[in-house]
């Protein structure tokens, strides 16, 4: 957890301990068949604790420390490189990290996001979210308008792959790298979507 503060790693550490609880219960008894106040007793915590530092069932779930280090690596990269090629830094830098140390709770959370329909709607939120964090910083970058219809598809382009590649991940039994998946995703923005016939 560097680059992180004494106070926000002790935050950050709680949370992910109830995190891994939640976790745990989950996997036993199913994401519906367990409550907030049942997570804050095995994690030894109070529900009110939990609630603050995730706010709904959902996040407990989808929460990771890293979305904000990958926002504030994508604005740093958006000052030397077009937006496309910020974003596979940023991805790149975050996923040294996120996608190598944190791959048994990734492949988790992932399980649980893409298994469980009543997670579906929270997912899409924070796809949204995403989408329009993105779109504000690469119009703040280049000076226009968040709203602008190129910054408005790059921004739903990016989430979209990012997304595309999570699941493609999944589906095959996690068995590549996530950094490579990901990047591959983001690649074929770069290319231009261009889908070559395949060689029979």
């Amino acid at each position: 957890m560097g680059g992180f503060g004494l106070r926000e790693r002790k935050r950050i550490a709680a949370m992910r301990h109830v995190q891994e609880t939640a976790f745990d219960l989950f996997e036993r008894d199913g994401f519906d068949g367990v409550t907030i106040e049942q997570v804050a007793e095995a994690a030894e915590v109070s529900p009110s604790s939990v609630y603050r530092y995730f706010g709904t069932k959902e996040q407990l779930v989808l929460w990771d420390e890293y979305d904000p280090t990958a926002f504030r690596l994508f604005a740093e990269a958006l000052e030397r490189h077009p937006p496309l090629e910020a974003m596979r830094e940023a991805v790149a830098a975050v996923g040294g990290t996120f996608f190598g140390a944190d791959r048994p709770r990734i492949e988790r959370m992932v399980r649980f996001a893409y298994e469980q329909p009543s997670i579906k709607a929270a997912v899409l939120q924070q796809l949204e979210e995403a989408a329009e964090a993105i779109a504000g910083l690469t119009a703040q970058a280049q000076g226009r308008d968040p709203l602008d219809l190129e910054v408005q598809v790059f921004a739903r382009a990016v989430v979209s792959a990012i997304d595309t590649g999570l699941r493609h991940w999944y589906r095959h039994g996690f068995r590549a790298e996530l950094a490579d998946v990901i990047d591959a995703s983001l690649a074929l923005l770069a290319d231009g979507l261009e889908l070559p016939p395949l060689d029979r």
